[in-house]
């Protein structure tokens, strides 16, 4: 399978995602552990994931340029869903800097960093997720077109809600209104992702297995497993935080929050040994996609977190521990093969 030009692919934005949520993670590890260390790590991870944003940009912007290129992208069912990384990883530095943010600079300054990457990076998501929606409409692909990737823009919408949490809490009289966005982005978000994955279910039981290319993305419906019930849960906390009538109890966001943890473990069993299968029938080339690794870990290690902190489990927080250790080697792993991959100035 021909994949795209290495300094065009639509996937460079998910080393922002994966960075800027390693990032979270960090910060939340230090939290729950007490280690000073951590919170400064994340403030290094934020930063990274902020140059890189900086540097990638262009790739993405320039592509305006050209409409009909563009287009032929959007419409290209194996990597057109990637670009969604873009506006992701703009939704993942907002979340970042209004939680890791305060570290570094004072909080209300890190709050309208928070405020202008979550409007960028929503308007963003809003107009590519519909564009790429209608150029998949067309009817044209085969299911054995559908991949992991496809997942990427109900990630977006599930970010938004998780970004508003700090503007809500920061402004509690402006809580109602700024609670039914976060819940419709949220709806959003969760009913496309169940209509993508029951798809990509279907595609994985009847058609052959993803070409090698494209494995790294059988790893991404951890991240909206993740990412759906740390939204809900956040959404509700603040609700409480800021006397909103009507929200008295996080219960209902810890239950959700579950219910995906062990979806999202269940199909890191099950992807693990569709990975291990497609492995053996070749070599799964390096590329940026690789990202799709980093990010889902990350969404699941934040999410396990959080809900050992709401239960105030310490086993939950000894698993998120172990898991976090885990990212950090995965996050090496791809950075270090990511420079590779740029020093080597491979195109193919």
């Amino acid at each position: 399978m021909s994949g795209p030009d290495m300094r065009k692919h639509p996937a460079w934005f998910g080393a922002v995602m994966g960075t800027g949520a390693t990032s979270l993670v960090l910060l939340e590890q230090g939290a729950i552990w007490g280690w000073s260390v951590l919170d400064t790590l994340a403030v290094v991870f934020l930063l990274l994931a902020s140059l890189l944003a900086v540097l990638l940009w262009p790739r993405y912007v320039a592509r305006l340029g050209d409409r009909a290129a563009l287009h032929a992208e959007m419409s290209d069912p194996g990597h057109g869903a990637m670009l969604g990384t873009f506006p992701a990883g703009l939704l993942v530095l907002a979340v970042a800097w209004g939680k890791v943010g305060p570290q570094l600079v004072p909080a209300t300054v890190a709050l309208w960093a928070d405020v202008a990457l979550l409007v960028v990076g929503a308007v963003i998501a809003v107009a590519l997720g519909i564009a790429w929606a209608s150029s998949i409409s067309m009817g044209t692909q085969d299911l054995a077109s559908v991949n992991g990737g496809w997942l990427i823009p109900p990630v977006m919408n599930l970010l938004v809600p998780i970004a508003l949490v700090p503007v809500i809490v920061r402004f509690p009289d402006q809580a109602p209104w700024l609670l039914v966005v976060g819940f419709a982005f949220l709806g959003i978000g969760t009913v496309l992702f169940l209509a993508m994955f029951g798809l990509l279910v279907t595609r994985l039981a009847l058609r052959p297995p993803p070409a090698a290319p494209l494995a790294p993305s059988l790893w991404i419906p951890l991240a909206p497993a993740g990412i759906l019930g740390v939204a809900f849960l956040r959404l509700l906390q603040a609700a409480e935080r800021s006397g909103v009538d009507g929200f008295s109890s996080d219960t209902a966001g810890i239950v959700i929050a579950s219910m995906g943890v062990g979806l999202g473990l269940w199909w890191a069993l099950f992807a693990t040994v569709e990975l291990l299968r497609i492995r053996r029938s070749g070599e799964v080339p390096f590329h940026p996609g690789w990202w799709g690794y980093v990010f889902p870990i990350a969404a699941m290690t934040l999410s396990i977190a959080i809900i050992g902190e709401a239960v105030g489990s310490t086993a939950i927080e000894i698993v998120s521990a172990g898991a976090a250790v885990i990212l950090l080697v995965v996050w090496g792993l791809v950075a270090v093969r990511t420079i590779g991959l740029v020093r080597s100035g491979r195109t193919r």
